[in-house]
């Protein structure tokens, strides 16, 4: 009873993707729609965990019929804006993309199996993630005894509230605090990322190309062992791939929608975990140094994502709560940088050597540094440039963080390197498909118009 219902939040969630995708200027036909269907769901998953940690700020319950309204207004613009609008016509799917679903399909199923029976027995998530769901689900909205209250000053209370309120979603639509069902939400959201994915680069990449790439990135072992924690890392490195694969896109096609996508992906990013604000600002900064000529479109998008996170911050700054793990103040105090320069070095090898590990990751991120090389020689440089500027500054950052916590390095990188570098490596893998495909393209001597593809919607 309680999988149905929480698949029934879900698939409100479905429709309110679907309402939302002509507002984002993603199908402006039933046409178009149809054919970036694969990006309502997790469109529709970031919209609500968005709008819902927002309510939870002013004291607002997100549930049931919250779901329903936001939904229906959905609807209802979808339909406004898509009427008398061109019909889809239905084409046979090749053999590629029914094999690759397939595929997908049978390993997120087998999944399944592990999901709807783990218990919930990490301590993070215990303490931080389910014990800040649990709140909202018992208070309705962000109660400043417990979200900014000393006695729960161990559970990060800094960290942004969209992980949480989606959980508590998940709670309210199933009438209980069930930690077991709960870790259905996490792989469905798997699921929402890879059929985001798909839709974004299915008309740039070949499907042989496109579906063993996605595959591979649900086959890496940390994707499955992170998820399974329901810690916040796999959540923001999935949220964030996409983000960074729609400005991907964007950036070789000029289409508004996509930068629209990223924009609200990178909101979601943002607001899922501290991290986010770094990945996501080395992004920007990549869109910046690759497309000079559009920078008043990416600083628009830049400010409507600080504009999403700004009642966050606000709510922080009447309840004095700040990092607990490292403060980017102390990049300035030069005394303490002075004395742990030593640690950059040390992290920036250590992370490299969780990125390469084929037992976390197999070949997802050897293989996007190879193919950005290849990308560029092929000429294909504003996207190589792009995922360059994007790896290294992410790199670095998450290096930097060691330097200028007060935590002893040894313990706080042996900890968490392992979950830091997921939206690394998932990115990489998110972007490494559309780039062997711009660059095989490059050396068949095709260049593609704006919008064009492998094959069209």
């Amino acid at each position: 009873m309680r999988v149905a219902q929480l698949l029934g939040a879900n698939a409100l969630m479905f429709v309110t993707g679907v309402g939302l995708l002509p507002l984002l200027g993603v199908g402006r036909s039933w046409r178009t729609l149809l054919a970036r269907i694969g990006l309502s769901y997790f469109c529709g998953i970031v919209a609500t965990a968005i709008v819902a940690a927002h309510l939870a700020l002013v004291h607002v319950s997100f549930g049931w019929t919250g779901l329903f309204v936001l939904a229906g207004l959905s609807a209802l613009s979808s339909a406004w804006h898509l009427r008398g609008t061109e019909r889809p016509v239905w084409r046979r799917p090749r053999f590629a993309t029914i094999a690759g679903i397939a595929a997908l399909t049978a390993l997120l199923a087998e999944y399944a199996r592990a999901f709807a029976v783990a218990p919930l027995n990490r301590y993070d998530a215990w303490a931080i993630w389910a014990l800040k769901g649990h709140a909202l689900f018992s208070f309705g909205w962000a109660d400043p005894a417990v979200f900014a209250g000393h006695a729960y000053r161990f559970a990060n209370l800094d960290y942004p509230l969209l992980l949480p309120s989606l959980e508590a979603i998940d709670f309210r639509a199933m009438g209980a605090f069930d930690t077991r069902v709960l870790h259905l939400q996490f792989l469905l959201l798997l699921v929402a990322a890879l059929a985001a994915l798909a839709t974004l680069l299915r008309d740039r990449v070949p499907g042989l190309l496109l579906w063993p790439a996605l595959i591979a990135l649900a086959l890496a072992p940390a994707v499955f062992d992170q998820l399974l924690t329901a810690y916040a890392d796999l959540p923001l490195a999935l949220t964030f791939a996409v983000a960074l694969t729609a400005a991907g896109r964007w950036l070789l096609t000029r289409e508004g929608w996509a930068l629209a996508v990223a924009t609200l992906a990178f909101a979601g990013a943002l607001l899922t975990k501290n991290e986010g604000l770094l990945f996501v600002v080395a992004a920007y900064a990549a869109l910046f140094v690759a497309a000079p000529g559009h920078r008043r479109v990416v600083a628009a998008a830049l400010g409507t994502d600080v504009v999403l996170l700004l009642p966050w911050r606000l709510y922080m700054a009447v309840h004095g709560l700040h990092n607990k793990d490292y403060s980017l103040a102390d990049s300035f105090d030069l005394h303490h940088v002075r004395g742990r320069l030593g640690v950059g070095p040390i992290a920036f090898r250590t992370l490299a050597g969780q990125m390469l590990d084929p037992l976390q990751w197999g070949l997802l991120v050897p293989l996007f540094a190879v193919l950005l090389i290849v990308a560029f020689v092929a000429g294909r440089r504003a996207l190589a440039v792009y995922g360059a500027v994007w790896g290294l500054l992410s790199w670095l950052g998450l290096s930097w963080i060691y330097v200028i916590s007060h935590y002893e390095y040894s313990v706080y990188l042996d900890s968490s390197k392992a979950r830091v570098v997921a939206s690394l490596a998932v990115g990489a893998a998110a972007l490494t498909p559309l780039l062997a495909a711009e660059a095989w393209a490059s050396v068949r001597g095709r260049g593609r118009p704006r919008g064009a593809g492998a094959r069209t919607p």
